[in-house]
């Protein structure tokens, strides 16, 4: 890939994972998206004193769909965006409501806005909880659940326009948002996050769970009845 390459979730400890093994050798244009943070300007330096030309720019999960176009028709001006990393989502949403608009509507308007732009690869950092929604953290994987199946009908799509989108389902990722977290069995990290997104992208591959092994448990799980299950897996 030599184009652009933008990672929307600019602080997220998994997206940049992501974007550490798709972007390959400098130089490169990068663009961050997210809100301004020490995170954000963090690793925009990292990449700059490792020879990639990096801007950054605002993305909240209150854009509507003519502020998400004017925010990617800024960022990638003069420039074509090759590769598209979206790393969104949040467990400490203030309500129920504000968790379904960032996890789930906010990222499926931004999918739709990516696909205009017609990059060559979408990664969509979706998780596990999309596909078997948890009690604990219902606003989180309601939200995920919306972002993950629009990724899916996107991808139905994208086959007439060249865009090929991954969706990425890991389990319980070892990361500051789920530091406070009790970890279950098949933790993983955001290197091997990334290490199975990088395998998954050189294969054109449409869906990965992370580890291999979380896709099979859930479709199990999914069997049990909760109430035979631990109070943190239903």
């Amino acid at each position: 890939m030599t184009g652009s390459v933008l990672l929307v979730g600019g602080s997220s400890e998994i997206g940049m994972a992501v974007l550490l093994r798709l972007l390959g050798s400098a130089p490169r244009r990068v663009i961050l998206a997210g809100r301004p943070s020490g995170e954000l300007k963090c690793n925009a330096e990292k990449l700059r004193d490792a020879g990639y030309t990096v801007s950054t720019t605002e993305y909240d999960a209150a854009l509507d769909v003519a502020e998400l176009d004017g925010m990617l028709e800024h960022a990638c001006a003069g420039h074509p965006l090759e590769l598209a990393i979206v790393a969104v989502g949040s467990m400490s949403a203030k309500s129920f409501a504000q968790g379904l608009v960032v996890n789930g509507l906010a990222v499926a308007l931004l999918l739709r806005a990516l696909m205009q732009r017609r990059p060559q690869q979408i990664v969509l950092l979706s998780s596990a909880a999309a596909v078997r929604p948890r009690q604990s953290i219902a606003e989180y994987s309601l939200g995920k659940q919306l972002a993950d199946s629009t990724a899916l009908l996107l991808a139905r799509q994208a086959a007439d326009t060249g865009v090929r989108i991954l969706v990425v389902r890991p389990g319980f990722v070892r990361t500051r948002m789920t530091a406070d977290l009790a970890e279950p069995p098949l933790a993983t990290d955001p290197d091997r996050v990334a290490r199975r997104v990088a395998a998954a992208v050189d294969s054109h591959k449409t869906v990965i769970w992370v580890p291999r092994v979380m896709g099979p448990v859930v479709r199990v799980l999914g069997i049990l009845p909760r109430r035979v299950l631990p109070p943190s897996w239903r």
